[in-house]
């Protein structure tokens, strides 16, 4: 029960020092995912902005055109008027130079405002792409050095349950079940709790004295009334076993 009792304190520190570990080694790709999503936000913007752009455009060039179907039509209407014979025909052909003189003042309007419509925008433009490369450059590196950390994590996090499965398997399943559930619960206190006087580190509890010295006694799993964390009496991790130190100290 002794060696049990050992393997359960010994296993809680191990999972208890592999905590933030694992706790990293969850965050980093969450946090990698999140920058990458952002990223890719600014990416999908610069390209409506780009498209906005390009769609201006596109309607400048398709109003120049109209402009310049408006000169024509002007001039085909001021000759019209140059080689009118009556009244009626020279006022149809003021009507036709005024009509096409007022739309081409409309569409050149038009188009003043869609090229300061493409400046604005393209500036703005500019600035903003600048900052998304700013903005990958600075991902990219953080994605490296997140990979970097996060082999350097597991390499740890190797080190530290190094034998864990061995401490495991020596203990009682009920407990090592009970153990599992106690780890995985949500709150402040502990799993196993290792106390070295008559109150529960977890909780802290002033435990019954019956149970203090059957706790030091160590011939049982005992649990907490409060917390119901497992305690473990610090005396017990502080032994050295007679016959393990004689057979260290054996020739070979």
């Amino acid at each position: 029960m002794r060696d049990e009792l050992k393997a359960l304190a010994k296993l809680a520190k191990m999972d208890m020092a592999a905590k933030e570990l694992d706790e990293e080694l969850a965050t980093l790709p969450k946090r990698v995912e999140e920058m990458r999503s952002d990223l890719t936000t600014l990416e999908s913007l610069l390209s409506s902005e780009r498209a906005q752009v390009e769609e201006a455009r596109q309607l400048k060039e398709a109003r120049l055109g109209e402009l310049a179907e408006r000169k024509d039509a002007l001039s085909q209407a001021k000759a019209k008027a140059g080689r009118s014979r009556t009244l009626r025909e020279a006022d149809a052909a003021e009507r036709e130079v005024e009509a096409n003189r007022r739309a081409m003042a409309q569409i050149t309007d038009d188009i003043e405002r869609l090229q300061a419509t493409i400046e604005s925008k393209s500036g703005a433009l500019e600035e903003r792409e600048k900052q998304f490369q700013e903005a990958r450059a600075l991902f990219e590196q953080q994605e490296a050095e997140a990979t970097a950390r996060l082999a350097e994590v597991k390499a740890q996090l190797a080190a530290v349950t190094d034998g864990r499965d061995d401490l495991l398997a020596k203990l009682p399943k009920r407990i090592a079940k009970r153990y599992a559930r106690l780890r995985a619960r949500m709150g402040k206190f502990m799993a196993v709790a290792v106390i070295d006087s008559g109150t529960c580190i977890s909780c802290q509890m002033a435990l019954p004295p019956q149970l203090y010295i059957e706790i030091q006694r160590a011939e049982d799993f005992h649990s907490c009334p409060q917390c119901n964390a497992l305690l473990v009496h610090a005396n017990l991790l502080e032994e050295q076993p007679a016959a393990d130190a004689a057979a260290a100290d054996a020739p070979a």
